[in-house]
This record gives C-alpha cells, sequence and structure tokens, in this order.
C-alpha cells in the first residue's frame, strides 16, 4: 500500500496540468481565513520540531475553484526513518458558523467537501513518544480530489534531549466546573496546573440558627477530579468581582439581610449587602467551613482566595475591610489580587492581596511585587492563536512570572466562539479543542524549553556556562513586553491579541534549541 501510494504521488505532478486543488502549508500561529489566496509559491513540505513525548502542530491549507470531495490521509515511508501513523492527529478546522473564524479542530472520516473559492484549513498535530530516538522522522500527506493525487512531505525531527518541568504556573480562568474527568486530564496535559473561577456565584447557604452551613460538595465533585488528573494546583476561588459580591450575598440571602443596591459606581450598582458587625460574623463563619473542608478533605493543592475581582474601579475601601476579615480566619491563605494594566492600581492593592495579578505595565507590576514581597503573576485573553501562545511563554519567560493565567476556558454563555474549549456534537464526555487551546499547550512548551536550557546552563561546566546565560539572557531581552497596542477607550486593559510578528515564538524557540544542544 505503501509504495503504491508513493508512484500515485510521484504522478500528482502530471495530474496537476488539470489542477482544480491547490494545497500548501504556512505557520499556525498565522491567523487562519476563508478568504487566504493560494500563494505564489505554495510551501510543500511540513517542517517540525519536537522533544520526545511533546505535542507539536502544523497546518495545511486546501482551496479549489469548484465543488469537489478531497479524501485526506497520512502515511509514513518505508525504512528505519518514516513517521509512524501512531504519533499523528489530523483534523479540520472548522468555525462556529459560515461567519465566524476557523478555529475548532474537528474529527472527519472520509471525503471532505471543498466549497468552491474557500480555504479549507487541516491541523496536524505530531507527537513522538516519550522513548522516540532522536533523528528526523519522514512521512506524507496525500490529497486526492476526483482525477487528482496531491501531496505534501512531514519532516519532524526528533530532538535529542527531553524537556523539563518549568516552576511558572499554567492556569485557566473557568466557567462551570461540572465537566467530565477526562476535561480535567486534557487540562493537565496541555500544561494547565491551576484554575481561577467563580465558586461564590452559585454558592448554596443554608441558614441553621446564627450558623451559615455552606455546601461544599460542588467544589469537591471538581476537586475529585483535579487530584486524579494530577494538577498541581493552586485552585482559585472567587468571593465576588468589581461590582457583585456573590459570597455576601448568598449569606445575606439565606439571613434575610437586605441586599443594597444603592450604590452606583462607575456605571454600576453594587449587588451586595452593606458592611454589619452581623455580617461580618458570618463571613468569617463562611470562611472558617471553607478552610476547616478543604484540610479535612487534605487537598493536596493550595487553595487561594480572590475576594472582589478588579476591585480597584468600586470596592478598593472594601477590598481592604474583607482582606483583614479573611487573613483573621484563614491566616496561612494567600490573596489573588487582580490589579489589571497599572501599576498604580497595584500600589493602591498592596494592603489586601498576597499576589499581584497583571493584564499590562508587567515589569513595573513585577518589580513592585519584589520590593513587597508579594507572588507576582500575569494573566491575558485567547483572542489569536500567535497571541495565546506568546502570553503563556515568552511572556511570562521575559518580564519573570511565577504564573500564567488565560481568560478565558469555558466562557460559552459570555462568548461562544471565543473560548478554549467547546462541546462535541454527539459525545459528552469528549470536548472539541480550539486552536487556541492547543497554542496555549505550545506556550506552556516553551517555558518548558527554557527551562530546560537554564537548568542545563546551571549544571554546565565553567567554561560553558557563562557563554549560554549569557545567550539566553539575550535572547529573553530581545522580546518587548509593551509590544502591543492599546485599547481604544484608552483606560482599558492592553490588547493581548495583536502582536507585531506573529512567529516571533517560533524565532525564540529555535533559539532556546540551539542554545541546548550547544550545551549538550
Amino acid at each position: 500500500m505503501i509504495k503504491t501510494f508513493l508512484v500515485l504521488f510521484l504522478f500528482s505532478g502530471a495530474a496537476a496540468l488539470q489542477a482544480e486543488v491547490a494545497v500548501w502549508t504556512q505557520s499556525y500561529l498565522k491567523p487562519l481565513s476563508r478568504e487566504e489566496p493560494v500563494p505564489s509559491r505554495p510551501e510543500k513540505k511540513i517542517r517540525l520540531r519536537a522533544a520526545p513525548g511533546e505535542y507539536e502542530p502544523a497546518v495545511f491549507a486546501l482551496r479549489s475553484d469548484e465543488p469537489v470531495p478531497a479524501t485526506v490521509s497520512l502515511c509514513g515511508l518505508e525504512g528505519a526513518d518514516w513517521l509512524p501513523a501512531a504519533w499523528c492527529e489530523l483534523h479540520r478546522v472548522e468555525g462556529l458558523s459560515d461567519t465566524t473564524r476557523p478555529n475548532r479542530l474537528c474529527e472527519f472520516a472520509g471525503p471532505v467537501e471543498l466549497a468552491p473559492g474557500r480555504t479549507q484549513f487541516f491541523w496536524l498535530t505530531v507527537r513522538p513518544p516519550e522513548d522516540a530516538g532522536p533523528g528526523t522522522y519522514t512521512g506524507r500527506v496525500f490529497i486526492q480530489a476526483r482525477h487528482q493525487m496531491l501531496g505534501l512531505e512531514i519532516s519532524c525531527e526528533v530532538l535529542p534531549f527531553r524537556l523539563e518541568q518549568s516552576p511558572v504556573i499554567g492556569g485557566a480562568f473557568m466557567a462551570e466546573t461540572d465537566l467530565p474527568p477526562g476535561w480535567y486530564r486534557d487540562m493537565k496535559e496541555h500544561g494547565i496546573d491551576a484554575i481561577q473561577h467563580f465558586w461564590a456565584y452559585n454558592a448554596r447557604v443554608i441558614r441553621r440558627g446564627e450558623n451559615p452551613v455552606l455546601d461544599l460538595s460542588p467544589l469537591d465533585s471538581y476537586m475529585t477530579d483535579i487530584v486524579a488528573s494530577g494538577m498541581r494546583g493552586p485552585v482559585v476561588i472567587s468571593l465576588g468581582n468589581d461590582y457583585h459580591l456573590h459570597f455576601e450575598r448568598r449569606l445575606a440571602e439565606a439571613f434575610d439581610i437586605p441586599i443594597d443596591t444603592s450604590g452606583n459606581i462607575d456605571g454600576k450598582r453594587i449587588v451586595g449587602p452593606a458592611i454589619s458587625p452581623r455580617l461580618d460574623t458570618l463571613f468569617v463563619r463562611g470562611l472558617h467551613q471553607i478552610r476547616d473542608h478543604w484540610k479535612a478533605r487534605a487537598y493536596p493543592q493550595e487553595l487561594v482566595v480572590l475576594i472582589y475581582d478588579e476591585p480597584t474601579e468600586r470596592l478598593l475601601a472594601r477590598g481592604k475591610n474583607r482582606y483583614d476579615l479573611l487573613k483573621t480566619a484563614m491566616p496561612g491563605t494567600r490573596v489573588y489580587g487582580v490589579v489589571m494594566d497599572r501599576r498604580e492600581w497595584a500600589e493602591s492593592m498592596l494592603d489586601q492581596m498576597d499576589i499581584i495579578v497583571a493584564n499590562g505595565d508587567f515589569e513595573a507590576c513585577r518589580e513592585l511585587a519584589r520590593a513587597n514581597g508579594k507572588g507576582f503573576w500575569i494573566y491575558g485573553g485567547v483572542r489569536s492563536v500567535h497571541g495565546a501562545r506568546y502570553d503563556k511563554g515568552c511572556l511570562p519567560w521575559r518580564v519573570g512570572a511565577e504564573g500564567t493565567f488565560f481568560w478565558m476556558y469555558n466562557y460559552w454563555d459570555y462568548d461562544p466562539d471565543g473560548c478554549a474549549v467547546y462541546h462535541h456534537p454527539d459525545d459528552p464526555e469528549k470536548l472539541v479543542r480550539s486552536t487556541v487551546w492547543e497554542a496555549i499547550r505550545e506556550g506552556i512548551d516553551d517555558l518548558r524549553y527554557f527551562a530546560t536550557a537554564e537548568n542545563l546552563a546551571a549544571r554546565a561546566p565553567s567554561a560553558g556556562k557563562a557563554p549560554a546565560v549569557k545567550k539566553l539572557e539575550a535572547l529573553k531581552n530581545s522580546l518587548e513586553p509593551g509590544q502591543r497596542r492599546r485599547a481604544p477607550r484608552g483606560l482599558g486593559p492592553d490588547d493581548p491579541a495583536l502582536l507585531e510578528y506573529y512567529t516571533e515564538p517560533d524565532r525564540v524557540r529555535n533559539g532556546v534549541i540551539e542554545i541546548i544542544l550547544e550545551l549538550l
């Protein structure tokens, strides 16, 4: 069968004289558009570099001038260096609808119908196993469209080293947490170890005399899956956002305390009860239950609390009050503080947080964190593939962040086409991965490359250590952490999706690989 495929592939040059279908490769980091034209000089070779056990993606495209079914398949070449099909996954890239961008990796079997004048993208993922030997492995993509047989060559270089763990935490902002266990395993496989979610939004509080009783069974449900997946944590639970005091509202509703919505701050009404000694007592007792429950269950992940998300706009004074109460109830628990993209906002919150979490003004916020003994994490959106990879890898390395979170994992009600993963149409246990979800994994892998190079340099003999460290620092400093455009309203968060060069992450990773190979 392999030899027959090769004969057909060689025949494709003659068939191209009557070609109705064009095929080419492009960087998966380039924005995908159904209007993408056929390049003047189509690239016909997929080039990959991967460490053993690492996932590596690639994209190729088909375009036809008339409706035509196309059969797409993979095949290795004969010999010791052939690329096994078991290393490969192949998906169509589709959108939510014909008018939305292609961003979902969809399974397919049998012919794919090519629409006239519309580019169809395919996403190839190659993963050499942990025991794969170094070297270059080759294979082919075959496309049969009626009388034509087209093809692309695949070249996958398996690198002679394994990636080490990065100390930087990868995290996700989650909406719904009642997910199949396999979804959490998939998060771990993508390098995500931590989550943050609005736990108190749907919290249930029962009144028993003057004591609140919290229903913590939903927390136990997803924590069981997190522990089983091997995710390291931390787990961040949120008690409210910039105007909706979720936890305090649930307490007030259970104890017939009025919800005060009279305060209108910057266009939003504050939804929650007024501060009172009774509310303070309930607040502390509720936190005691969470603390004691976490300890009794012996969850290995650190519990971190977000009191109010982005309180700098509306709830700064109240945030300080609640921080002091939390520290009396849970003295060993760190508080996560979202300061957005201003050093001055971070300064205004220094007395009510233990971790500065920024989405801009990164270096200034990092220096503020170091000067005041605070943790330093960053976060950003995932509106583009190259931006998602950059923000999860190059950016945290450049600015010295201890964690890198992204918004948003599964906020389907808020943005049905801007999330990392989606429901599978036929199997509720499975998920549909997005192109940005794969880019997030690549960003986390970039961090592993950086950690591997830094650890090798630290262990190198003195003669090789200084040059390697110097090269790594030069590569890191070549990144521009402020290389992003201000949002139109001026005071909004920086736009994390726009980079001047979408191939920037590849440039940096290839530079680090060369340093690793020199050290080896």
